[in-house]
């Protein structure tokens, strides 16, 4: 496929997930998570209920704002391509790399910031949703550990790839509460380089 065929194949999936995901955000606060269904849900947005579950597992999954993880990922791709599985060392880039795959995959999700600040406070009374957020970070984490032993040529398991992995999350996900509070006007990444940045002086 062209480079722009895949663009317009992805800029189509961005904007039919982010519109599944606003409505699914505006009914869970109008009706409540079991006040509406799939079906529904696609009548309003106009997809097909098969369209509907090509981009998410569930209803919880939509309103949560996680779509399926494609396996045909050009973001996932170019971040395996600039690794060298053939050298003994990681790849002197591969922290940064990784970072910045997080930052791209988050500004093409084009997220719908006051519709995720209403949903991180609500979610505080469904327990179901919080639980699946839980099980989809747990997911993510794992299919990025993998992603790292691709593009590094580590075997299953090695702890450098996780390591990799962890370090990240452990400033990804401070950044997001920082970017989702009220009264936060930076993006998230100059919230995110900004820890990360702090954290280097820590280590050296």
């Amino acid at each position: 496929m062209s480079e722009s065929a895949m663009g317009v194949r992805e800029r189509r999936k961005s904007e039919t997930t982010r519109s599944l995901v606003v409505e699914a955000r505006r009914l869970f606060s109008q009706h409540g998570l079991s006040g509406f269904t799939v079906e529904e849900l696609c009548d309003a947005v106009g997809v097909s209920r098969r369209t509907f579950f090509n981009y998410f597992a569930s209803k919880d999954d939509a309103v949560i704002g996680v779509a399926i993880r494609d396996t045909e990922d050009e973001l996932d791709d170019a971040f395996v391509a600039g690794g060298n599985p053939e050298q003994d060392a990681l790849s002197p880039t591969l922290f940064d790399d990784f970072v910045q795959l997080l930052v791209d995959r988050w500004n093409r999700s084009d997220v719908d910031t006051g519709g995720m600040r209403g949903v991180a406070e609500s979610i505080k009374h469904e327990p179901r949703l919080l639980a699946r957020m839980m099980e989809l970070a747990m997911r993510d984490e794992a299919m990025d550990i993998a992603l790292v032993e691709r593009r590094e040529g580590l075997q299953p398991g090695d702890l450098r790839a996780a390591s990799t992995v962890h370090l990240v999350i452990a400033f990804a996900r401070p950044s997001a509460m920082e970017f989702l509070s009220a009264d936060n006007t930076d993006p998230l990444d100059e919230i995110f380089r900004r820890r990360i940045a702090a954290a280097r002086v820590v280590l050296n």
